[in-house]
């Protein structure tokens, strides 16, 4: 049957493909076998409830794509969102934002609080077309209120953040400070530290929130804003006491390594840092949520800023911890702050305290502000863990990535 096509949120699959692999994957789904009969009827949750095994328990994004595209095209809104998460990341079909964020609008538009979560990001962050941080903030208000959405609450406080004007919603932004979760709680904070939005800075209200975030998750050894300004007003011992104020930024899915490095780059180059820039500049896996070795940062980094950064490792072993702690000190010591990573995961050396035996970090990962402390014994664990990059040429060590500032 050439010719006959089917058409579904802009994604075209031609029947008669879409029968043999829709076959094919049947016979290799493992999941509930009533989901995949009720699919196969055309029960279009069954169909999105398929669809999400295959993307997020198989990474079989063709097969998802499929059964995404069959409930969409039975009008189901929460499956058209998902069409527009994979054209925006290109997830088995080519990238494309302009279309992804039509197909979230439609999703929105259509009730689903999924769609108007993303549709809020996209406007919020220009992905697809202009900004608009008003409509941004009329649909993520929207996904907050149906209560549906585990994403609304911190795609709101992102949103309110971008606002010129946040004097017309602290009815909004008091009912996001009762939301129990800390990275909300400390964002509702920075709105009061910072004064965003015309909104007069608050200390009050500041402890308040972060009392709150105290009790909904933020740890002992995450440093609030008022211990931060004490941190950044004592005086630098060398050999004893040095911290260094970094902007925080978070990173997206998988975007450890390229937003710490936009954060180192932003305390050097006193200007902001697109970490997606970095990755996309990076060699090897380029696409944003695959990963980053670090030395094909290396080339990200130069491309941004015009900065050759050093790449050096030590063996994962205590001697290797013992060689290697007292240069990333020297180099706080000089003024030079330093990229290291906690296992898996890649952070900011911003500082450390002799007497405590502790070290600062800036981590993409925690929200505003991302200070908190590790123990010289915790750093001394996690230097244990296995990480290996070309430059070490397949030998098991423990990395550190010096910036070009560095004393060679």
């Amino acid at each position: 049957m050439h010719g006959i096509t089917l058409v579904a949120s802009r994604v075209c699959i031609h029947i008669t493909t879409l029968a043999v692999l829709l076959t094919t994957a049947s016979q290799c789904f493992a999941q509930d076998s009533k989901d995949l009969i009720a699919a196969k009827r055309g029960d279009s949750s069954a169909q999105v409830r398929v669809a999400y095994y295959y993307r997020d328990q198989r990474s079989d994004n063709k097969t998802a794509l499929l059964w995404f595209s069959k409930a969409a095209g039975l009008g189901d809104m929460e499956a058209v969102d998902n069409l527009g998460w994979m054209r925006e990341h290109g997830m088995a079909v080519p990238r494309d934002e302009a279309k992804a964020q039509a197909l979230y609008r439609k999703s929105a538009e259509g009730g689903n609080p999924g769609g108007q979560v993303n549709l809020a990001r996209c406007l919020c962050e220009g992905i697809g077309g202009e900004k608009d941080v008003k409509e941004a903030l009329k649909w993520a208000a929207a996904s907050f209120h149906s209560d549906k959405d585990r994403r609304a609450p911190g795609t709101l406080i992102n949103v309110l953040l971008d606002q010129a004007d946040l004097r017309p919603h602290e009815k909004l932004i008091a009912d996001l400070g009762a939301v129990n979760d800390s990275a909300i709680l400390t964002k509702v904070a920075r709105i009061y530290y910072e004064g965003i939005g015309r909104l007069p800075k608050n200390p009050a209200k500041v402890a308040m929130y972060f009392m709150r975030a105290r009790q909904h998750g933020f740890g002992e050894d995450m440093c609030d804003a008022m211990q931060i300004e004490r941190l950044a007003a004592r005086r630098k011992v060398p050999g004893v006491f040095v911290y260094m104020p970094t902007q925080h930024l978070d990173q997206g899915y998988n975007m450890c390594a390229p937003t710490a490095a936009a954060m180192a780059l932003q305390f050097y180059l006193c200007q902001p840092v697109d970490p997606y820039a970095i990755k996309a500049n990076s060699t090897g896996a380029t696409e944003p949520g695959t990963g980053t070795a670090w030395d094909c940062m290396l080339h990200g980094i130069k491309a941004v800023s015009g900065r050759t950064w050093v790449f050096r490792s030590w063996p994962n072993n205590d001697a290797g911890f013992e060689k290697g702690l007292p240069v990333l000190l020297g180099e706080l010591d000089a003024g030079h702050v330093a990229l290291i990573d906690l296992g898996p995961h890649t952070v900011v050396l911003v500082g450390y305290d002799s007497k405590r035996r502790v070290v600062y970090i800036q981590n993409p990962a925690y929200s505003w502000p991302g200070i908190h402390t590790v123990s010289y014994d915790k750093l001394k664990e996690k230097w244990h863990s296995p990480w290996h990059v070309t430059t070490t040429k397949g030998v098991e060590a423990r990395p550190v990535l010096l910036t070009g500032d560095s004393a060679g």
